[in-house]
């Protein structure tokens, strides 16, 4: 099986790892974090976090959309409005940034992406985002850093309309604060993994949400 690249971890959801609970000691400004990513990370993850921003800043998707998957992914150590961020703002940044760094190298970034190949899978991600609604609701009314509201529809708009294998990424990383899983439930998300060509590594990374 081709594993999509190289098995690693990818796209926006990877880019709000950098965001950690210490990046302030890392970049002084949000912008240079952001530069950092794409002047670091290999070309084709670049072209992975384009092809992510590109998804959510087609016009039919609402800008809440993309601003509720950023606190997800960045664990809101990163509040954009907060900051004085316009999300659309930032993600068009995002995608000026990857079209920059792939053209500097040489490579010429694609003016659209390729039409969404998993959308065939947006009924079993949906499945799996419903059964762990009742966890995130409850996180979702937590008062804590990890608790984001509007988690839930956001992720159920990404699957079913724009793009079911960046829910199914970002979900993942959702799950890390809400309720352990069972064996049953990562048995599922290895094999969803498996159909988006993921590398064994990716869903591997959170059998930790396994009592």
């Amino acid at each position: 099986m081709t594993e999509r690249y190289n098995g690693h971890e990818f796209g926006l959801p990877h880019l709000g790892q950098v965001f950690h609970h210490s990046w302030r000691d890392d970049w002084t400004t949000e912008a240079r974090a952001l530069a950092y990513y794409t002047d670091d990370m290999p070309p084709y993850l670049v072209e992975a976090l384009l092809v992510d921003a590109v998804r959510l800043a087609a016009p039919a998707v609402p800008t809440w959309v993309f601003e509720t998957l950023w606190a997800l992914g960045s664990e809101r150590r990163l509040d954009l409005r907060d900051e004085g961020i316009d999300p659309r703002d930032w993600l068009l940044g995002i995608i000026r940034l990857c079209r920059d760094r792939l053209s500097a190298e040489g490579l010429t970034p694609p003016a659209e992406v390729e039409p969404n190949p998993y959308q065939h899978l947006a009924g079993a991600v949906l499945d799996e985002i419903m059964i762990v609604t009742p966890g995130l609701l409850k996180l979702a009314q937590d008062s804590s850093r990890m608790s984001v509201p509007g988690a839930v529809p956001a992720l159920m708009h990404t699957a079913a309309y724009v793009c079911p294998d960046m829910a199914f990424r970002y979900l993942l990383g959702s799950l890390t604060y809400a309720p352990r899983i069972t064996q049953a439930q990562y048995d599922r998300y290895e094999a969803l993994g498996t159909q988006f060509e993921y590398g064994p590594t990716l869903v591997a990374g959170y059998q930790h949400l396994m009592p």
